[in-house]
């Protein structure tokens, strides 16, 4: 016979329906749990990196259930972790991925378990729990496919984002290690990204410009040869369109990892590159003879000039008018100029370079005045021609004819070579000072050396800063051949003017430390009868007289040694930074 229980009647509300049933019965499950749960972890603890730690090690308080703290024991991974773009969102009251969003709670399996969450084969799903879309794109590309083939080489998350240190993408850090992190694997790439605009310009700029991933995507990578590549032929102009806003089919011929030194697949540049270096090395070696044969023959012509000083009467003669003058000026301001700007663009992977940067203000301040001495230049340019033209107004063509080949032209003649024969001759015999006119064959070269340069650097330089235009009439290859026209002219000029020019014109004894003729325009009667004995034998002494002027104001000369002195030093800091590079790297054309 079955039990029946009964409960016995109690008057008012039964006992069994109030709320008191329900929570006594709430307690009771959780009391029971309470013995279960603390069993479970010790189960999972037992196959994870934690095993037979007890519960305290990580949670804070006594009873082993507060919040863990991996500080404890990761003291330096969460320091890493706490610069990160997760923390900081965390921080900001934004829930973001923690400790155990990427290792998991109690079951945490080493690395290299294959079952661990952040494995590398497993890494994608873990980072793909709150980047899903990165995710597709990543399985998408080129490289989830090579991860697939050989997980030990091929890239995942971790190695363009890194471990816990996860930077935002859109910071400085990041973007410039991560194109030393394509480089990791695309060696050649780097090599020849780092050697065009595009790299000078994001190592400089700070990481603003085009990057690897610019052009090549960032997670879903794929051959340029595949049709969904964004550099595929119907794709690459919308790519360029990113940074240039007109793009032309001639644009796109630009070649963006070319290489001087790749003869087979750029004979073109590799054979303009060397035909340059063979240049510079032949000025240099021509430029250091000829001041050798100069410093052999100083001690006489020094010793004669203190004779020939004796009873020396402060005399000035005229020698350059004022427009030639302020020509020259403002040529010397714009040469100076455009050597400390545009030197740091060539040397971007240098310290020096980075701390010159820095110092202006940074590449927008560099290429601000790159561009206006490159117009400061072109003005003087400018200015030069007028005079030219009023020139031969003056004369009419066949007067200017005449002056041309006349002794009071810098025009060269066959005379120019045989006296720097006889000068040469004569430095190397150490006798006295040889004979010049007007001008010298050296400041004969100076003066045509700057129309070579305005050719080579000036063009040159337009195309690159107006490649869009430049591209509408020649092909997007000849901006490869335009810069190296350009840097290495500018290298050439940026040599032989802060070494040799300064020495012929200034640091050498007879004009030490500053010549001030120049800029003032007036010559001594000494330094006239002593250096121009020719072009005073050509003269009366009616035409003489006419050309003396009272002596430079104190002021003027004060203010033109203090300018020159600092154009002096800047140019031997930059010659001493290229050199300094040249010996670290072993080439003086990086």
């Amino acid at each position: 016979m079955p039990y029946k229980i009964s409960f016995p009647q109690i008057s008012g509300p039964s006992f069994l329906s109030s709320d008191k049933v329900c929570l006594l019965c709430f307690l009771t499950l959780c009391f029971l749990l309470s013995f279960l749960l603390p069993a479970h972890a010790d189960d999972v603890l037992e196959d994870s990196v934690h095993q037979g730690f007890g519960c305290q090690v990580c949670h804070e308080n006594s009873d082993g259930d507060g919040p863990a703290n991996c500080t404890k024991c990761h003291d330096h991974e969460v320091d890493a972790y706490k610069t990160g773009i997760h923390a900081q969102k965390n921080s900001q009251g934004e829930p973001n991925a923690s400790c155990s969003d990427c290792h998991g709670d109690h079951d945490i399996s080493p690395i290299s378990d294959a079952d661990s969450e952040v494995n590398r084969d497993n890494i994608s799903e873990t980072c793909g729990q709150c980047h899903s879309q990165e995710k597709k794109e990543y399985m998408a590309g080129i490289h989830a496919k090579a991860f697939k083939n050989n997980s030990d080489s091929a890239p995942n998350c971790l190695t363009c984002h890194g471990f816990h240190k996860i930077e935002s993408v859109k910071k400085t850090p990041f973007i410039l290690n991560t194109t030393r992190t394509c480089g990791s694997c695309h060696q050649g790439s780097l090599d020849t990204y780092r050697d065009s605009l595009h790299g000078q310009i994001v190592t400089l700029q700070g990481g603003t410009g085009a990057t690897c991933w610019d052009c090549h995507s960032s997670h879903d990578i794929k051959k340029p040869t595949e049709p969904a590549s964004p550099l595929s032929k119907n794709k690459e102009a919308h790519a360029c369109r990113k940074c240039h806003g007109t793009v032309t089919p001639s644009f796109l011929s630009y070649w963006p990892h070319s290489s001087v030194h790749d003869k087979k697949n750029y004979p073109i540049l590799y054979y303009i590159y060397h035909m340059m270096k063979i240049l510079f090395f032949i000025v240099m070696v021509t430029a250091t003879i000829h001041t050798l044969a100069w410093m052999r023959g100083f001690p006489n012509i020094i010793k004669t000039r203190i004779e020939k000083a004796r009873g020396r009467r402060y005399v000035f003669y005229l020698r350059f008018p004022t427009w030639h003058r302020l020509t020259h000026f403002i040529l010397f301001i714009s040469v100076i100029g455009l050597a400390i700007s545009g030197l740091p663009l060539r040397y971007s992977s240098t310290e020096w370079a980075r701390t010159m940067i820095t110092f202006i203000g940074g590449f927008k301040n560099i290429d601000l005045l790159h561009k206006s001495m490159a117009a400061l230049l072109f003005l003087a340019v400018l200015l030069h021609g007028y005079y030219l033209v009023n020139l031969v107004r003056q004369k009419g063509f066949r007067g200017f004819f005449h002056f041309l080949f006349s002794s009071d032209s810098l025009f060269p003649k066959v005379q120019d070579f045989k006296e720097a024969w006889d000068e040469f001759c004569c430095f190397l015999r150490g006798t006295c000072e040889p004979k010049r006119d007007k001008w010298s064959y050296w400041e004969k070269f100076d003066y045509w050396a700057v129309f070579w340069g305005m050719i080579v650097i000036g063009g040159s330089g337009l195309m690159l800063a107006f490649p869009e235009i430049t591209t509408r009439f020649v092909p997007g290859w000849v901006l490869n051949v335009a810069l190296i026209f350009h840097s290495e002219e500018a290298l050439l000029a940026i040599f032989f003017l802060f070494i040799f020019h300064f020495f012929h014109a200034h640091l050498r004894p007879m004009k030490f430390p500053i010549d001030e003729t120049i800029f003032t325009g007036r010559i001594s009667e000494e330094d006239y009868f002593n250096e121009r004995q020719l072009e005073v034998a050509r003269k009366s002494p009616e035409e003489l007289e006419k050309m003396k002027v009272q002596p430079p104001n104190f002021f003027f000369r004060l203010a033109v040694y203090i300018v020159s002195f600092i154009a002096v030093d800047i140019g031997l800091i930059l010659i001493a930074c290229i050199l300094y590079t040249a010996w670290k790297t072993g080439n003086i054309f990086p």
